[in-house]
């Protein structure tokens, strides 16, 4: 039986032990309310519920890094009109070590890179043309051994803009981002102390 916990509560939605069709209607759910930021779900068996959330979604694997130089500079795409952190689909076969430093290498344009830790793996939906998808990134600490060198933004995949900045980024650029990435900066930042 699903109980739903103070729904709202700063922007939190809690459920225990949701069925299938509780965690089929998720999406249209997240998607009609905008005030619903994060959701959290308990479960006596959180695989098999996973998997119940999982089988409603057409699954994209993805990989990526969070790459640092020398000057403890971050590497930051600018795509669509939000900051990222670059990162792309595994191609048929790849490792996902090798899609994030081939992924990293043609979104930036910056290359000598080399994958120094695994970092941590994130979730999210979209949807197109009434397709909904769940991609799963594989995130990567990185190093760049060569100072600030300039990036070429990858326009056809709508990257407007390469950057190093420093660690904390400024707040318009948070503002200008997705969740997950925050979630991504806090393993870099864990892993890094």
């Amino acid at each position: 039986m699903e109980v739903e916990s103070k729904p709202l509560e700063g922007g939190v939605l809690t459920y225990w032990k949701p069925d299938s069709k509780t965690l089929k209607g998720l999406t249209k759910l997240l998607k009609a309310n905008p005030l619903i930021r994060e959701v959290e779900i308990h479960s006596d068996n959180i695989e098999k519920t996973w998997m119940n959330y999982c089988m409603n979604y057409f699954e994209i694997v993805s990989a990526g890094g969070v790459v640092e130089n020398q000057r403890g500079n971050i590497l930051w795409i600018l795509r669509n009109g939000h900051w990222d952190l670059p990162k792309g689909k595994v191609e048929m076969g790849e490792k996902l070590k090798e899609a994030a430093l081939r992924e990293v290498e043609e979104e930036t344009g910056i290359s000598n890179i080399e994958i120094t830790d695994f970092l941590t793996t994130t979730y999210h939906t979209y949807e197109i043309d009434s397709v909904v998808y769940l991609k799963t990134t594989f995130w990567y600490k990185m190093k760049h051994s060569m100072g600030d060198t300039k990036g070429v933004p990858q326009k056809i995949e709508g990257i407007t803009e390469v950057r190093w900045m420093k660690l904390p980024v400024e707040k318009e650029v948070m503002a200008k981002s997705f969740g997950s990435i925050k979630i991504v900066l806090n393993a870099f930042s864990d892993l890094v102390k």
